[in-house]
């Protein structure tokens, strides 16, 4: 058993950007899971460097709840982030976009990988690349890759490799547009792979401008219909041509002012579950003090919050 304690750990922002991140309702229960339960799983780290469990992290230095490390070993950075994006894609509840960004991103790092393998790379290049089978060896080793992952992730290796544009462009509007990203990801905006490209290829201004422009109505990319709506003045326009640059906001649907209590309303079964669930099965008159104090601690928060909305709630009857 790993021995727990307080260690300090690197935060990585392209390691922690990997990983999606929790929906408020679900942060509020893991952080009551930790306080009841305690850090049951090992903070992962690469080099003093976490590479899963941010939030658990988070969580357990501010509330003080001891947390184990465990240490992987990896040649490279390239390799650790493949080893994140096989284990953010081995999760149930990620979106299908960030499905795709994960496969096309650890496609383009395992060719590093695979590269450098050798010792090759960009200042010392391979001097036996040769044509095999009328295409060069570096280009064989990429479709090698994109079958073998096609194959783990049950689709081809020719849609491993779009992934792989999917990813890079991505990687640019995040450069210019970071807010537009985790809304992409999430699945809330539904944007088409012609449409992420052609953002990509957008002056940095111009994406700017029209991030600013969907930010004040978050509600403006709820289906793929509307999406396509706001971001092509002309209903005509093909992605990929001189469509970049007429993209514009044009009509928004309104405002849903129920969405963030219907959010708060599907997670409070999942509470009501776990309570039922911890009287039926622990033995509260054998826990420890600390336990005991821990949850009633937060319980008596709990309650709190939950007085402080029923006292808005009355007050906008």
């Amino acid at each position: 058993m790993t021995e727990k304690a307080f260690r300090q750990l690197n935060i990585d922002p392209e390691f922690k950007n990997l990983i999606r991140p929790l929906r408020r309702e679900e942060y509020r229960q893991l952080e009551l899971n930790l306080v009841v339960e305690g850090c049951r799983e090992d903070i992962i780290a690469w080099n003093d460097t976490i590479i899963d469990g941010h939030n658990r992290y988070e969580i357990c230095n501010k509330m003080r709840i001891p947390y184990g490390v465990k240490e992987l070993d990896f040649p490279s950075r390239d390799a650790a982030i493949a080893w994140i994006c096989a284990n953010q894609l081995g999760r149930r509840n990620i979106s299908e976009e960030t499905r795709k960004y994960l496969i096309g991103k650890q496609y383009e790092v395992e060719k590093k990988v695979q590269r450098n393998r050798n010792g090759y790379n960009q200042y010392r290049p391979n001097p036996n690349i040769a044509v095999g089978r009328g295409r060069p060896i570096d280009e064989e080793s990429g479709r090698r890759t994109a079958a073998r992952l096609g194959r783990k992730y049950h689709v081809s290796g020719a849609t491993v490799q779009k992934y792989a544009k999917y990813s890079a462009a991505l990687d640019t509007i995040e450069q210019n547009a970071p807010e537009l990203v985790p809304h992409i990801l999430s699945g809330a905006y539904k944007i088409s792979f012609e449409n992420i490209v052609a953002l990509s290829e957008m002056e940095p201004e111009e994406l700017r401008a029209l991030s600013k422009k969907i930010g004040k109505n978050p509600y403006a990319f709820a289906r793929y219909s509307e999406s396509r709506r706001c971001l092509y003045s002309d209903a005509s326009a093909k992605p990929g041509t001189a469509a970049a640059e007429q993209l514009a906001i044009k009509t928004m649907p309104a405002y849903d002012p129920d969405a963030e209590v219907a959010g708060l309303t599907l997670t409070i079964p999942s509470w009501m579950s776990s309570i039922d669930r911890t009287k039926s099965m622990a033995h509260l008159e054998a826990i420890s003090p600390a336990a005991r104090q821990n949850l009633l601690a937060a319980l008596t928060e709990l309650e709190g919050k939950i007085q402080e909305m029923l006292n808005a709630i009355e007050g906008e009857s």
